[in-house]
């Protein structure tokens, strides 16, 4: 029998945000794979931790290239996966652990489609996503009657055509691009509309309601809503 493989989400932040059917997961499986950055960082685990408990897990850090380039990414995704194998193919249940959702850009699906490709049996477990714990901390809706909403990496695309979207826009991991964000907010008279959080949920978050006076140590996890 081969070990079933989970994509877990743990929510941005909080470890009291995190489902209890994700917290049986991560209870049950011998193997928690983590995210881990090159400071050693295991963010996702330590979220983890707060809510279930894992003494005892044998803990597989997997190490992932922040690039733009879908080749070096790949690499990557193809690298934890060949990691994780051997212990599913000894018949060990393995959890990975995600910020937010797995559903949401989250490297944790890429593994879980590889590791699909490759034959085993794989499943995902939600988790509260960033965009709705940030909304709930500003005591905002994201979505009134028909206007839709739109969910858009605010450092990955053409901001000022997604500015023009009727409804409630969301630009997720902000935080690299905040400058440009803010500029281009500015320039479609969104400013007023805008509110960011960053690191929602975890010791070092930040609420700010007025865009003209950022912090000026926003991190990566910036998430800004503009409502209608």
């Amino acid at each position: 029998m081969k070990g079933m493989f989970y994509a877990v989400g743990v929510g941005p932040g909080d470890p009291m945000w995190m489902t209890r059917e994700a917290c049986g997961v991560l209870e049950a499986c011998p193997v928690i794979a983590a995210p881990q950055t090159a400071s050693g960082e295991m963010l996702a685990f330590s979220i983890a931790q707060g809510a279930a408990e894992l003494g005892g897990k044998t803990v597989l850090p997997l190490s992932f290239a922040m690039s733009r380039d879908a080749a070096v990414r790949a690499e990557g995704y193809a690298r934890a996966a060949d990691a994780i194998a051997p212990e599913l193919d000894a018949g060990r249940d393995v959890a990975m652990v995600n910020l937010g959702d797995v559903s949401v850009y989250a490297t944790a699906f890429y593994i879980f489609d590889q590791i699909r490709k490759d034959g085993f049996a794989a499943c995902m477990m939600p988790g509260v996503t960033s965009f709705c714990a940030v909304a709930a901390q500003l005591g905002r809706s994201l979505t009134e009657m028909d206007l839709p909403l739109h969910i858009i990496p605010a450092s990955g695309m053409e901001l000022d055509a997604a500015l023009t979207l009727p409804g409630t826009k969301v630009l997720m991991k902000s935080g690299s691009a905040i400058g440009q964000s803010v500029q281009a907010l500015k320039r479609h008279g969104l400013l007023e509309k805008a509110a960011l959080v960053a690191d929602c949920g975890l010791p070092t978050q930040k609420v700010v309601e007025d865009l003209e006076k950022l912090p000026a140590d926003i991190g990566y996890f910036a998430t800004i809503v503009v409502s209608e």
